[in-house]
Formats: structure tokens, sequence, C-alpha cells
């Protein structure tokens, strides 16, 4: 990650790297410059390390990008597992279709369509059958929220 920032003072380009950010560059720049931390950046080698998200039974290697059950791996199509990673990242918070679509989906997705809907419906049925009930719950007006098992 790469802040661009009108902000110069060493405290803030501290508190940015601090924050995780790979490399920092304050306003103004030369456009060469930009492009030559970029390339840098770009042929850098990240490691990540293997993150396990859980909610329940149901375990989220980041790593690997696999969900299972009960060691039991889930067969999910590539934006099921993108929501899946996403709801589960964002545990506690509702997450809006917008929200969903900015950062699963490319930008060719129509607002307007029903493909959102359709991919949570059959990852959440997938869900089900593997947990015996879905984690994932709607909140009206607010989005789709990752939680426990419903009472």
């Amino acid at each position: 990650m790469l802040i661009l920032s009108a902000r110069s003072e060493v405290e803030d380009k501290v508190e940015g790297l601090d924050a995780g950010a790979n490399d920092y560059l304050a306003k103004p720049f030369h456009l060469a410059e930009l492009e030559a931390r970029i390339r840098s950046l770009t042929l850098r080698q990240f490691t990540q390390q293997g993150v396990l998200l859980t909610c329940g039974g149901l375990r989220f290697d980041t790593r690997s990008r696999t969900a299972a059950v009960n060691g039991q791996t889930l067969t999910l199509t590539r934006k099921e597992t993108g929501i899946l990673e996403y709801l589960m990242v964002h545990q506690g918070r509702p997450v809006s279709q917008e929200e969903l679509m900015e950062h699963v989906w490319d930008n060719s997705v129509d607002s307007f369509s029903n493909s959102i809907r359709v991919h949570i419906s059959a990852l959440r049925k997938k869900l089900r059958a593997a947990l015996g009930y879905d984690p994932v719950r709607n909140r009206i007006g607010e989005g789709y929220l990752m939680g426990g098992e419903e009472a």
C-alpha cells in the first residue's frame, strides 16, 4: 500500500507507515517519482501469514482462500468465496450490497442487477447445508451481517 498525502510532517509519515503502509509519498510530487515507487512496490514479494477467520463452526483461511466446516472443505465459486471472506472479515457489522459490489465485483457489474442476491442466496444455501443453520443475517435497510446461530 502506498499512501499519497498532502500531510508531509514526519509524524504523519511515521503514523502511516506504522499503520501498515509500505510507502508514503507527500504532495506535491513528480509523476516520475510516483511511477518509480509503484514499480518498486510491485517488484517486492509480500507474504501474508496465514490468517484463519472463524464464525461458529465455519473456518476461512485467507491465505488459501478456502472455507471449511468441521474439517470438510466447502466448494464455493470465486464470487461466493469473495463474499464469504468479506463478510467474515467484517463480522459484527452490516455490509451493504453496494459495499460488496465495490469490494468483490469488478467495475462491470450493474448496480441494478440482482447478481449479488443470487450469489448470496447460493452461498447461504451451502452454509446452511454444511452448518445446519445460516450464519448470514439480513438487516433490512443496512445489509448482510455475519453472525452466530439464530435463536
